[in-house]
C-alpha cells in the first residue's frame, strides 16, 4: 500500500504541475498570434513576391530570333524553290530591343517601392494581429473573472435560500420570502449561464488568433495603469503610426509609376541582324537594321497616362492625410477612455465593490439571524451583481484603449521576423 501511494504521488505531481502551467498570459497569447496568424503568413509571401520581382525589373527584354524566307517565287518554273532564284534567301537573325534608359530605371524604382509597400503592409498586419489578440485575450480573461465572482455570490445566495427554507419549516418566515430567495438564486444562475455563453464566444474569438488547442485558463489580467511611454511621446508617435506606413509606401509607388509614365515619352530603339542563305550559285548576304520609336502622338497616348498617374499620387497623399487625422482623433479618444475608465475601476475596486460585498454579507447575516427580510438581502446581491458586470464592461473598454496605446510606438520597435512580438 505504501509503495502504491508513492507511485501515485510521483505520477500525479507532474500532471498537477502541467495543469498549473496551462494558464494563458496576455504576452503568450500575443506571441502565439504573431506566430500563427495566417494574415502574417500571407503578407510575408507578398513581401517575398515583391522582392523576387526586383531581380527582373529594369532589365533589357529578351532577345528574339528571326526565321524566314525572303523573295520566294510562287509562279513560273522556279515556283516555291528556295535555291533557283538569286533573290530568294533563307534568313535567320536576331533582334534586341533597347527601351529608354529612363524607362528601365523607373521600372526598377517601381519594383523597389513595391517591396517597401509589401514590407509596410506586413508591419501593419503584425500590429493589427497583436492588438486584436490582446483585446480578445482581455475580453476572455475579464469574462472568466466575472464568472468566477458571480459563482462566489451564487454560493452565498444558495446559503440564504436554504436558510429561508429552514425558516419556513420552523414557522419563522412566510412562503413569499422563501420563494423570493429561490427566485434570487434562479436569477443569478441565469446571469451565470449568460456569462458562460459569453465566455464560449470570447474563447472562440481568441481561438481564431492562437488556435483552440493553445487556450487554457486565463492568467491574471496585467495592470493597465502604466503606459509604455509618456503621453507626449505617444502623441508624437501617432505621426509615424504603423498604419501610415503602407500609405507612405503607396505614395512612393504612385510617384515611381508617374516617373515611369513620363519616361515612356522618351524613344526606345531596337537592332536586328539578319543572315540570308541563297542558292549554291549565289553569294550569301547579311543585313543590320535599327528601329527607333517615334512618340509623336503624346497628346493622345503618353500624356493621358501621365495625368492618370499624377491623379494617383494626389489620391494617395489625400488618403494618407485622412488616415493621419483619423489616428490623431482616435488617440485622443483612447487616451481619454483609458484615463476615465481607470479612475472608475479604481473607485469600484477601492470603494464601491468592498461596500457592496459588506452590504451583501451583512444583509445575508441579518436575514439568517432573523433580524432582516429577504428583500433587503436580494437587493444587496442584485446590486453587487450589477456592479461586477459593470466592472467587467469597464475593464474590457479600458483594454481596448490600453491595447491601442500599448502598441502605438510599434513604428519604432516593430520587428519583421516571424514570431517577434512588436
Amino acid at each position: 500500500m505504501r509503495s502504491s501511494i508513492l507511485v501515485f504521488v510521483v505520477l500525479a505531481c507532474p500532471l498537477v504541475a502541467n495543469g498549473a502551467e496551462q494558464q494563458l498570459t496576455l504576452d503568450a497569447a500575443v506571441d502565439l498570434a504573431l506566430t500563427r496568424a495566417p494574415q502574417i503568413a500571407a503578407r510575408q509571401a507578398a513581401t517575398e513576391s515583391a522582392q523576387s520581382l526586383t531581380v527582373s525589373a529594369g532589365r533589357l527584354p529578351d532577345p528574339q530570333i528571326i526565321l524566314g524566307i525572303d523573295n520566294l517565287p510562287v509562279e513560273g518554273p522556279d515556283a516555291y524553290s528556295t535555291t533557283s532564284d538569286f533573290m530568294t534567301m533563307r534568313q535567320i537573325g536576331l533582334m534586341q530591343s533597347f527601351p529608354a534608359r529612363a524607362q528601365r530605371r523607373s521600372e526598377g524604382t517601381v519594383a523597389s517601392a513595391e517591396v517597401t509597400l509589401a514590407t509596410a503592409e506586413l508591419q501593419a498586419t503584425r500590429y493589427e494581429v497583436a492588438r486584436s489578440a490582446s483585446v480578445s485575450w482581455v475580453r476572455y480573461a475579464a469574462t472568466h473573472d466575472s464568472l468566477q465572482r458571480l459563482r462566489t455570490l451564487e454560493v452565498d445566495l444558495e446559503l440564504g435560500a436554504r436558510a429561508a427554507t429552514a425558516a419556513l419549516r420552523s414557522g419563522r418566515t412566510n412562503t413569499a420570502e422563501a420563494l423570493a430567495a429561490d427566485a434570487g438564486v434562479t436569477e443569478l444562475k441565469s446571469r451565470i449561464l449568460q456569462l458562460q455563453g459569453d465566455l464560449r464566444r470570447e474563447r472562440s474569438e481568441l481561438a481564431r488568433w492562437i488556435g483552440a488547442e493553445a487556450i487554457g485558463p486565463p492568467a491574471q489580467i496585467p495592470s493597465m495603469d502604466e503606459l509604455p511611454a509618456q503621453v507626449e511621446s505617444l502623441r508624437a508617435a501617432v505621426l509615424e503610426h504603423v498604419s501610415l506606413r503602407p500609405l507612405d509606401a503607396q505614395i512612393a509607388v504612385s510617384q515611381a509609376k508617374l516617373e515611369l509614365a513620363k519616361a515612356a515619352r522618351r524613344p526606345g530603339w531596337s537592332a536586328e541582324f539578319m543572315y540570308g542563305k541563297r542558292g549554291p550559285d549565289f553569294e550569301d548576304m547579311a543585313s543590320l537594321k535599327f528601329n527607333i520609336d517615334l512618340p509623336f502622338f503624346r497628346r493622345n497616348r503618353q500624356n493621358p497616362v501621365i495625368a492618370a498617374r499624377g491623379a494617383d499620387v494626389r489620391r494617395a497623399q489625400a488618403e494618407r492625410e485622412a488616415e493621419l487625422q483619423l489616428h490623431q482623433a482616435e488617440f485622443e479618444q483612447m487616451l481619454a477612455t483609458w484615463d476615465t475608465t481607470g479612475e472608475q475601476l479604481k473607485f469600484i475596486d477601492e470603494e464601491r465593490l468592498p461596500l457592496a460585498r459588506a452590504r451583501s454579507s451583512a444583509a445575508l447575516a441579518a436575514y439568517r439571524a432573523s433580524q432582516g427580510d429577504v428583500g433587503a438581502a436580494l437587493d444587496a446581491f442584485q446590486a453587487e451583481t450589477d456592479l461586477l458586470l459593470e466592472r467587467a464592461n469597464l475593464q474590457v473598454e479600458r483594454s481596448l484603449a490600453w491595447s491601442y496605446l500599448r502598441y502605438l510606438d510599434i513604428a519604432a520597435t516593430a520587428g519583421e521576423q516571424k514570431g517577434e512580438q512588436p
